[in-house]
């Protein structure tokens, strides 16, 4: 690590991390008057009017980018916490976790170019606390800011440092910017520490903080969505209600899309793709809490969305399965490469189409016309009786006749049962998960989620069969692209043939499997936790009524 690297991480990491030579106590930090500081002279004229007896080295000053990281839904951010990677010289970073008022909780040194999950960072606390926070999703970079540390050691007559202050001022890519003024205490030393915050809070009339430079700015830059439904109650008219979701759901397209027209990573396309679901999932399958208005033409238009999205998002789902194959095969190297080249050559291909698709007027007149259809002006969204139900009502009269025919479907299927009789209800059960994912953004989370991780189960096992199905066809279509084309691609085709007789056998486990899960999801226990949700605003000890009490009614007979 060089001088700069080491320099910036001492001063990062020392709000809160132990084994530092620093000693927090808080708060520790005040902010100065605006537009402070203008010049040098500010500051000197702030450390002279604190530091009493002491007497003041040259300041320290060093600049450095800071890039903060989440997930593409800002799972981190949303949970409290905010992940800041910096260089610290060579090819190597510092990541630092930290909650979103500055307190640190984990750091760690990364090889550069910078991982993109979780398990990609070396153990130890911060991968621990990432594992628990991230699940597995990609962490990438979300915002940049500018940070400028000034340091004034303050020394005794003897010329021991006794405290350290501390100036940090954080600027965003519009200029926008914070400051905070630190007072850092030396073991032993806590009492000068003491003496100088006071004269800031009592004579400078600087009031104290808890919270950084680098937390105050954060919220400027990192513009994380409101939780869908967060101003919903489940007796809300369903029309509205729904109206609210759908809107969300258009929310995160748009926000997702520059990040898709990027390239910048699949999880962008993940997160493009599951709002496209939700929405087709409620235009199908919760019809009598959407208005007609622009219903047929966004169902229309959310399905050419799903087609066309499908063959990048197929692509990066194999690049990524590769990269995992590497570290658990013994394939030749030389050979996956050729296949991984093959792949992104491609992935290049599809990801020009798409964009082409998503800049083009389809998809810009799609979205014009089905925000303008969500306009709160609307009164088709209270037109109707069953859209002025109470939302909570219209969604778990579906959710039940889902689950009434998941479990007929399960039943039916026997270790001979066609493939396809798995994927029918696989599809089934999306449906399921998305109608009781709607009640969860209306509902207390604690009473839903128990029941969509149990469906989660069934879905895991499901989509292993089908997914290894559709991997393995790929997989034997590259291999036939690469033997029509020029090289020598011996190497290449055993690797693939070794890979698609792996998938094979996991396919084959994943069947056998079926039927130990859909026992678990078709037990007692679990169908009480939808019965429960369906039934009694997700309480089980409701009676088996709707929320009205009324017997629900049926719902649409296609699916």
């Amino acid at each position: 690590m060089d001088a700069r690297g080491a320099f910036a991480r001492r001063l990062f990491l020392g709000r809160g991390i132990s084994g530092t030579i620093l000693l927090m106590t808080s708060p520790c930090a005040f902010i100065p008057p605006v537009g402070w500081p203008e010049s040098e002279h500010d500051l000197t004229a702030a450390i002279n009017a604190v530091r009493g007896s002491l007497s003041a080295d040259p300041a320290e000053v060093r600049t450095y980018p800071l890039t903060l990281r989440d997930s593409a839904n800002y799972r981190l951010t949303r949970g409290g916490h905010r992940l800041a990677s910096f260089p610290a010289g060579g090819d190597r970073e510092t990541w630092s976790l930290a909650t979103l008022s500055g307190t640190a909780l984990a750091s760690a040194e990364v090889p550069s170019p910078a991982p993109a999950f979780d398990n990609e960072l070396p153990m130890g606390p911060l991968r621990r606390h990432l594992e628990a926070l991230s699940r597995g999703r990609a962490l990438h970079p979300v915002a940049e800011l500018q940070v400028r540390e000034t340091v004034t050691a303050l020394r005794d007559a003897e010329g021991k440092i006794r405290c350290r202050i501390v100036v940090t001022l954080a600027t965003a890519p519009d200029g926008d910017r914070a400051v905070d003024v630190e007072t850092r205490a030396l073991k032993g030393y806590e009492a000068d520490a003491r003496r100088v915050r006071a004269t800031f809070e009592h004579d400078l009339a600087w009031p104290a903080t808890d919270v950084s430079a680098i937390a105050r700015i954060q919220p400027a830059i990192v513009s994380v969505p409101g939780r869908i439904g967060a101003d919903l109650r489940p007796d809300d008219p369903a029309g509205p209600a729904m109206r609210e979701i759908l809107s969300a759901q258009l929310d995160v397209l748009e926000d997702r899309l520059s990040g898709v027209l990027a390239d910048r990573h699949p999880d962008y396309l993940h997160q493009f793709r599951v709002a496209i679901r939700r929405s087709r999932s409620a235009l199908s399958q919760l019809s009598q809490a959407i208005a007609l208005e622009g219903r047929a033409d966004a169902i229309d238009g959310f399905r050419w969305l799903g087609r066309v999205t499908s063959p990048l998002r197929d692509l990066d789902v194999q690049l990524l399965d590769l990269a995992g194959r590497r570290a658990r095969s013994d394939d030749d190297p030389a050979a996956l490469d050729t296949l991984e080249r093959h792949l992104l050559a491609l992935k290049t291909a599809a990801h020009r189409d798409l964009a082409l698709e998503l800049s083009g007027t389809r998809f810009q007149s799609l979205v014009a016309r089905w925000r303008d259809s969500l306009s709160p002006s609307s009164a088709n969204w209270t037109a109707t009786a069953s859209l002025r139900a109470p939302f909570t009502e219209v969604v778990s009269s579906r959710g039940q006749n889902l689950l009434r025919k998941a479990l007929r479907d399960g039943r039916r299927i026997g270790p001979d049962s066609e493939a396809e009789m798995l994927h029918d209800l696989r599809k089934r059960m999306k449906k399921l998960r998305y109608v009781t994912e709607f009640l969860g953004e209306v509902l207390p989370r604690e009473t839903t989620k128990p029941a969509i991780r149990a469906l989660k189960g069934l879905q895991d096992v499901l989509g292993r069969v089908q997914d290894r199905e559709v991997q393995v066809e790929a997989l034997h279509g590259y291999g036939r692209a690469l033997a029509s084309g020029k090289g020598d691609t011996a190497e290449a085709l055993m690797a693939i043939g070794a890979w698609s007789e792996e998938l094979e056998r996991d396919r084959r486990a994943a069947r056998a499997e079926f039927a130990e899960a859909f026992e678990t999801f078709a037990a007692k226990e679990t169908q009480a936790l939808f019965h429960g949700i369906f039934n009694g605003r997700g309480d089980p000890r409701h009676g088996s009524t709707t929320t009205t009490g009324k017997t629900p009614a049926r719902g649409p007979k296609e699916d």
